[in-house]
């Protein structure tokens, strides 16, 4: 027994690769997710806000005036109510702010918030009452001042949210599980005699895509059939885009994968790499808390991940019911993602080979 521990030992420390990926990622992975989110669970949350003024006077001028300087660059001023509401809707602001006249007294301050986005609603409205109480001449205020409504589709946000965000995580695991079938083939033998039998890496990569593609669709199938009932109804075009982008997300993930297996030597050092490629788009992108409670810097470079991108595809056509731009982008996003990571896949394969 100890002679078996002692050379699986010896093993593990000839792989100073594997070594640092064993020991290094788990708190890199730590130091990374606290930062991500140690803003939300302290309330800290980099909220996105669009502001209308209805009233144009210079009282509600001086009122803009004080929002803006307390938000600062995360404040965005439009003139137009369809503008304002649209943006509340799409979700390019977390939450908006109305300023209404009043016939009698001050101008009212109404936060607007689409389904989902209570935690943010109730940020903005704990940042705006003392500044509403001091426009209605009062220094405590025996209830709150500052009114919240809901606008855009109602229902069960969460649910429908998740059943992308999660789906699109687990295809990614699955993902770069499958691919590593291809270190064993190659540590066999057995992809260098299918290479010659064959005619080359690309028909066996190919093939290797194509299987893990099509687990990814099935993943995501299993994921939206078990939140069927909580989602809105939808219809034909809603669901063929909904597959179409699960077909995305499936190509994405095996590119990435094949890519990254076809990078390491070995299993102990693929199996720690790709767990913290994944649980890092994941926590980046969204799939495991909603970006809007990251801060701000970690919530724009989530747009480099496969995952916002989905997410954000699967909540316009499934949620909103919409086929815009954003939809069609984060295909060719995916679908580029997943072209160059099998590019560079074959690329490392031959090298490998030819030495």
């Amino acid at each position: 027994m100890m002679a078996v521990a002692g050379a699986w030992a010896k093993g593990f420390w000839r792989d100073r690769a594997g070594v640092i990926l064993t020991l290094l990622l788990p708190p890199l992975v730590y130091l990374l997710f606290a930062a991500i989110f140690g803003a939300g669970a302290r309330g800290d949350i980099d909220t996105t806000v669009v502001l209308h003024d209805a009233s144009r006077t210079p009282a509600t001028a001086a009122i803009r005036e004080a929002v803006s300087k307390d938000i600062g660059d995360r404040l965005r001023v439009v003139d137009d109510r369809e503008a304002f509401d649209r943006a509340v809707i799409d979700g390019r602001a977390d939450a908006g702010i109305l300023i209404r006249p009043s016939t009698q007294g001050p101008p009212k301050l109404v936060i607007f918030s689409a389904a989902g986005r209570d935690v943010a609603a109730s940020a903005l409205q704990a940042r705006l009452e003392p500044m509403a109480a001091a426009l209605s001449g009062q220094v405590a205020r025996p209830a709150p001042r500052v009114q919240t409504l809901q606008i855009g589709p109602q229902g069960d946000v969460q649910a429908t949210y998740y059943a992308g965000a999660v789906s699109v995580m687990f295809v990614f695991f699955a993902a770069m599980h499958g691919a590593m079938g291809g270190l064993d083939e190659r540590r066999s033998g057995l992809q260098s005699r299918l290479a010659l039998a064959r005619g080359g890496l690309g028909p066996i990569l190919g093939g290797r895509a194509v299987w893990l593609t099509a687990v990814g669709v099935i993943q995501s199938a299993a994921v939206f059939v078990a939140a069927w009932v909580k989602l809105p109804d939808l219809a034909p075009w809603q669901m063929a885009a909904a597959a179409m982008t699960a077909l995305a997300v499936g190509f994405c993930a095996a590119g990435l994968a094949l890519a990254l297996t076809a990078a390491c030597r070995s299993r102990e050092q693929a199996q720690p790499l790709t767990t913290f490629v994944v649980l890092l788009l994941a926590a980046l992108g969204g799939s495991m808390a909603p970006r809007f409670l990251m801060p701000e810097a970690f919530r724009n470079l989530g747009w480099i991940t496969p995952h916002a991108w989905a997410i954000e595809a699967y909540q316009a056509v499934i949620w909103r019911g919409e086929f815009t731009s954003t939809v069609i982008a984060a295909w060719a996003v995916m679908a580029g993602l997943g072209a160059g990571g099998l590019g560079v896949a074959r690329m490392l394969e031959r090298r490998r080979a030819a030495r």
